[in-house]
């Protein structure tokens, strides 16, 4: 058992260990809720100290409900520094283990990179950097009740952003999922993590990873040898392009950045031996295997399905930091808007909403992932309540003005002057006369505002009485306009006409 200054727990199992600790499920005693404790050795405390800060941020902005794990608190003990999160299943790579699959179906693989990538736009508006995407920290939530709902998980090794622009020569990232910046120790930002998605997002379709290697060099090999040469900028700005590339005399008089060879040869010139791993621009997913037999329709919903997932990976698999697509950018990609799907392929779009269903997210429509019918309809509802607003301040204006001009040109000895009544509302104490209701409630701006605004000043008129008293209809004798004038005189806060003793405007 562990104890923090506010919860006791009770240990129940092991889930695993990794390179700086393990992972264990505990029961809190004050609900009997099982949760997950990663035990950290004190040697690695500043490291837990930071992941603690960044995931205690991270649920103060709700990102539990953007795909990322939910943190509970963080403690120590003489021995051990405690990391306690919500418990979930087990990862990606695992699944894929125990249930034999040698890659992921496509409905799948874009219901997962559409949580991840709301995940990454969370993270990216908190200005935080996961540097550690992989299968082995994308978890399933509860896969029974909900198939493939996943969160991110491992913080790790997350910065933010500004450290990470600071970093003199980064060393992060899993080597298969690195980005070339990374690799090349060029100025990183945020969008590193895209291109681990994107590395995560090809191993998930193809069944194999996107670029293998066993080492720094290789892995160059199979990165360049397939996405193409860097731009002479990111070479020049690298800190480690002398690692992999020798700068040589490639035409007579001409010098440029060669790779340089690994093991003696040249992996990617002449009959490039790695193709057969890593697909030259991916060309190998549109191709992979024949289509599943079927009817006609089937196959043309396959095939371009599998076209518009190529194109999102060749968008998140690019060199350049700056031409690479990001979190927001992505979620529009109509691989996962579904708009590719339509016409022969709509049965296929309905069975991937019904992914996206059982797995209690909503297809993205411009980052508005919110299933709730209540907020929708409230945003529908205030463009009109305040088109209502804007017609009757139009009215009131137009009336106002018309009527203010007309009085003008009459004579003040034609007006109607009318004692006020009366009673407890026509004078203030000490004897004041009371202000005309109706022009007190016109001069506040909440009044003038309100969707209620003309109605109120016409009963508060009839109640308590004004200083001009308003027939209950349009004389026959005096006409329409004369009676409109007189009904709306004061709705602008104008002063009209009064006895020689009193101070009440209408």
């Amino acid at each position: 058992m562990i104890s923090s200054e506010s919860e006791q727990y009770d240990y129940t199992d092991d889930l695993g260990y990794g390179m700086f600790g393990t992972v264990a499920t505990y029961q809190r005693q004050s609900d009997k809720k099982i949760v997950a404790v990663k035990r950290l050795f004190h040697v690695n405390s500043r490291m837990a100290i930071r992941e603690a800060r960044l995931l205690s941020a991270l649920t103060a902005h709700n990102a539990y409900n953007h795909h990322i794990v939910r943190f509970y608190e963080g403690f120590s003990d003489d021995f051990f520094f405690y990391i306690v999160e919500e418990a979930l299943e087990q990862n990606l790579n695992n699944y894929q283990k125990t249930n034999a699959l040698k890659r992921f179906e496509i409905r799948d693989v874009r219901t997962i990179v559409l949580q991840l990538l709301i995940a990454l736009a969370k993270l990216e508006d908190m200005g935080i950097v996961h540097t550690d995407i992989k299968q082995e920290n994308i978890l399933l939530v509860n896969h029974g009740r909900q198939p493939f709902r996943v969160k991110l998980a491992d913080f790790g090794s997350a910065m933010t952003a500004n450290e990470l622009v600071k970093m003199w020569t980064p060393y992060i990232q899993p080597r298969f999922v690195r980005a070339p910046e990374v690799l090349l120790a060029c100025p990183c930002n945020p969008k590193i993590d895209m291109w681990s998605l994107g590395c995560v997002m090809g191993e998930m379709a193809i069944g194999r990873m996107v670029f293998p290697s066993l080492c720094e060099l290789e892995l160059a090999h199979s990165i360049f040898g397939t996405r193409g040469m860097p731009s002479a900028a990111m070479l020049s700005s690298g800190i480690k392009t002398k690692t992999f590339f020798d700068w040589v005399e490639t035409s007579k008089g001409v010098y440029g950045w060669q790779l340089k060879p690994y093991n003696g040869r040249q992996l990617f010139s002449g009959t490039q031996s790695l193709r057969g791993y890593a697909p030259a621009n991916l060309d190998l997913l549109q191709n992979m295997e024949e289509l599943e037999h079927g009817s006609e329709e089937q196959d043309f919903a396959e095939l371009a399905d599998r076209r518009s997932l190529v194109d999102l990976l060749d968008r998140m698999l690019v060199l350049e930091p700056e031409q690479r697509v990001g979190p927001d950018q992505a979620l529009r990609h109509p691989f996962l808007t579904l708009k590719h799907l339509s016409g022969r392929a709509k049965p296929r779009a309905q069975s991937s909403l019904q992914a996206y269903r059982e797995a209690g997210v909503c297809p993205p429509q411009d980052r508005a992932w919110n299933c709730d019918s209540s907020s929708e309809e409230s945003d529908l509802e205030v463009p009109k309540e305040k088109r209502r607003r804007s017609v009757r301040r139009s009215l009131l204006s137009f009336f106002s003005r018309l009527f203010s001009r007309r009085r003008k040109r009459q004579p003040a000895a034609s007006q109607v002057n009318v004692d006020p009544p009366e009673g407890p509302s026509s004078a203030a104490r000490g004897g004041q006369p009371a202000r005309n209701p109706v022009t007190t409630e016109q001069q506040s701006p909440e009044a003038s505002s309100s969707s209620s605004a003309f109605e109120s000043e016409e009963s508060s008129t009839e109640d308590s009485g004004s200083a001009l008293a308003a027939p209950e209809g349009p004389p026959k004798k005096r006409g329409f306009l004369k009676w409109l004038r007189t009904r709306f005189s004061g709705c602008r806060g104008k002063k009209s006409a009064s006895t020689p003793g009193s101070n009440s405007s209408l």
